[in-house]
């Protein structure tokens, strides 16, 4: 997995909100260009940011935790029904409006976090100058392993029998390597580095706060809303992605009157398996003005 270089300065923050806590890696540079803002999916965090761009240290972003997800959290008592699209904006929007002000953003996210950033777009339009979504959704409808968790997570008993299952898993890394894989396409592979760090990412989350997350996926939708949207959208997802099937992620491109599809061999965690992407996400931004030329590409920003 690719992290910035040593002398590539990362600040760490955290920011209340109505008390729930988000917390923040920012790595800006002094060129202007809206930042980007990524959002990270459900069981993993913000340390997936660098997976976007070819080269991370040469990039103006902001990773956000999810809601709900260290090393933010929830605040103490917050009932799954409070979980809905305003909340999801609100815990994007007030730790951008500290860190940036009324700066415009490229608002990305990768499963949930794709959700997550064209909602910000929906409640926000004057924060967004593009957004961009991988394996996202508009409105979920969820297919294999994680639509069956949904069902399950609904229900008392489920939602007790998952938490376990939950805490099984980050106790045994083996279960943890077989679901990963089953977000992977068959003939293609995510080194193992990546994959264990992404294990121990999913360790660091309260699985009773997963439980409820996967319960009220299905009640967040902004479909209605999307044609809204008018800034740049670049829409991809993975041709075999399990989760989030290639259909849905045409309807969603669909469903945006400026966006851009792309799609890529592989699953859920397609942007891991295919390394042509960062370079193609690098110029959907300079097509539509978002950035001047690509970085490290050698040629002058000014």
């Amino acid at each position: 997995m690719m992290t910035p270089a040593k002398n590539s300065v990362i600040h760490r923050s955290y920011h209340d909100v109505d008390g729930h806590l988000v917390a923040a890696d920012t790595h800006l540079l002094a060129d202007g260009r809206p930042p980007v803002v990524f959002l990270h999916g459900i069981m993993v965090d913000l340390d997936l940011a660098p997976l976007l761009f070819g080269d991370p240290t040469k990039e103006s972003w902001i990773a956000l935790s999810l809601p709900g997800h260290a090393p933010g959290r929830f605040r103490p008592g917050t009932h799954r029904s409070e979980i809905d699209e305003q909340l999801f904006a609100q815990l994007v929007e007030r730790p951008l409006a500290a860190l940036l002000g009324s700066r415009k953003v490229i608002a990305a996210g990768w499963s949930t976090g794709g959700f997550a950033a064209l909602n910000l777009a929906v409640w926000h339009p004057e924060r967004v100058a593009g957004v961009a979504s991988l394996a996202g959704f508009g409105r979920v409808r969820l297919s294999g392993s994680v639509g069956w968790l949904n069902w399950v997570a609904r229900g008392p008993l489920g939602r007790h029998c998952l938490a376990w299952g939950l805490r099984l898993a980050a106790r045994w890394p083996a279960f943890f390597w077989l679901f990963a894989r089953r977000c992977t396409a068959r003939d293609t592979a995510v080194d193992d580095a990546t994959i264990a760090r992404l294990f121990t990412s999913f360790r660091g989350h309260d699985p009773d706060t997963l439980v409820d997350l996967l319960a009220m996926l299905t009640k967040l939708d902004i479909e209605e809303r999307l044609g809204g949207i008018h800034v740049p959208a670049w829409i991809a997802g993975g041709l075999e992605d399990p989760l989030i099937r290639s259909a849905e992620t045409r309807r969603l491109a669909g469903l945006l009157p400026n966006s851009t599809l792309a799609l890529y061999p592989g699953g859920h965690l397609f942007f891991c398996e295919w390394p042509g992407m960062q370079e193609d996400f690098a110029r959907w931004m300079m097509s539509n003005g978002l950035r001047e030329s690509i970085p490290g590409d050698g040629h002058n920003d000014d």
